[in-house]
């Protein structure tokens, strides 16, 4: 199976034989377990650990650097930055990104409250009106929540530790988010301790893709789509099954 994988690779390769060995800088956000800075202060996580193998097998090099997700989406529009990851698609950054294909990470997002906090989701986001949500400033929740964003009562941070803190000490009614980062959140030392006092509710808001975009500003669509190319083999492969298991998340596919 390695042999096969590797030749695979070998093969796509060969299937370019214009492409020369380039360096990229992408821009992320701390986004556990997808993506968050580790213990040396270098990026780690599933999805950097993704990214960074399909453009090493790409023959290409990439940066990956953390800044505030208005920041990092700015860079992007700009040009400042090569690429973004993990994102969801919007008609308004597509706007000035190419989106892969291709899924980087699948989403299940889910509304999380205090154990104390009496409310059922049914998955109508009428059901919140009134209650404080806290989101994080420039982060798309998916096409529902974004449909009903001007009709709820949010209440904005810059990261989302920082929502999670408002909502053990009562400050937010309810936190979006997906299941995988709420978990890395809470595992933290500065909120294990409330842990027990928050609960995700049984209803999921919504299950979405996110992708990896690249700068139009750049002009890197042929890169997108041997991203793309790339990413499709990457994830047939016994690597990628590893990657998962790695990470306790789920096949995109």
């Amino acid at each position: 199976m390695k042999l096969l994988y590797c030749l695979g690779f070998a093969l796509m390769l060969l299937q370019h034989p214009g492409a020369q060995a380039e360096s990229y800088s992408c821009v992320a956000f701390d986004y556990p377990p997808l993506m968050q800075k580790g213990q040396n202060g270098q990026p780690e996580g599933f999805a950097v650990e993704l990214v960074t193998q399909v453009f090493r097998h790409l023959g290409h090099a990439v940066t990956i650097h953390f800044y505030p997700w208005s920041r990092a989406l700015l860079m992007a529009r700009t040009g400042e930055a090569d690429c973004i990851f993990t994102l969801y698609r919007s008609s308004e950054r597509e706007q000035f990104l190419d989106f892969s294909r291709e899924t980087v990470a699948r989403q299940t997002v889910y509304f999380y409250a205090r154990q104390d906090f009496h409310f059922v989701f049914n998955g109508d986001l009428a059901a919140t009106r009134g209650m404080r949500i806290g989101v994080v400033r420039g982060i798309n929740y998916g096409p529902k929540f974004e449909a009903a964003r001007a009709s709820l009562h949010l209440d904005e941070s810059s990261s989302i530790e920082q929502n999670f803190r408002k909502l053990a000490i009562g400050r937010v009614d309810l936190v979006p988010s997906n299941q995988a980062t709420a978990a890395a959140m809470l595992a933290r030392p500065e909120l294990h301790e409330r842990i027990g006092d928050i609960m995700n509710l049984t209803e999921p808001i919504e299950i979405v893709p996110s992708f990896i975009g690249f700068s139009k500003t750049k002009n890197l669509t042929g890169l997108r789509d041997n991203f793309d190319d790339a990413l499709r083999k990457f994830a047939g492969s016994a690597e990628y099954q590893q990657l998962l298991g790695k990470y306790k998340l789920e096949s995109t596919n």
